[in-house]
């Protein structure tokens, strides 16, 4: 079942929903599993925490995030990367260009460090990133640790509190 983007209205999540310690626990018994007091929510194929209302699918976070008082905001970015951490001091508003920039180092990476990877050619470790569809290279260099630490300074300088590290 695909998930709804629009929520239910605020009043109905607290009817249905007690928020604890970032997680939602039911207020009323809907179902055999869904019980007064019973966690809510199951892990979609993307790894974040669904619950059913209504005969529709809603993402946990989202029902979270609007339970504390804020607005539906396109995206909510989890600040740890942990799709299952909902804790709301966890949870942030983002725009599809800043949520990218708190990205995972990716399964690919040939260096184990974000933004740093071997040039064959040359035989020197180099770094780069993205930022705001522009790419920004640091240069080449003979120690894969100084690499590091030089895309780590501009990905902070450019990304600001969503800078990710990897």
């Amino acid at each position: 079942m695909p998930v709804a983007t629009s929520l239910p209205p605020t009043e109905e999540l607290h009817k249905l929903f007690e928020y604890k310690n970032g997680n939602l626990y039911w207020r009323i018994t809907k179902s055999g599993k869904a019980k007064a007091g019973s966690k809510v929510g199951c892990v979609n194929s993307a790894g974040y925490l669904t619950v059913g209302i209504n005969y529709k699918r809603y993402l946990v976070h989202r029902i979270i995030w609007v339970m504390h008082g804020n607005e539906t905001a396109d995206l909510i970015d989890h600040i740890n990367n942990d799709a299952l951490d909902n804790r709301i001091e966890n949870l942030r508003a983002a725009s599809h260009v800043i949520n990218t920039r708190n990205a995972k180092l990716r399964k690919d990476s040939t260096s184990g460090i974000k933004g740093v990877s071997w040039h064959k050619q040359t035989r020197k470790w180099v770094g780069q990133l993205w930022h705001e569809h522009k790419i920004y290279k640091v240069g080449s260099f003979d120690d894969k640790d100084e690499c590091a630490a030089a895309v780590r300074a501009l990905r902070e300088s450019l990304h600001g509190e969503f800078a990710c590290h990897g």
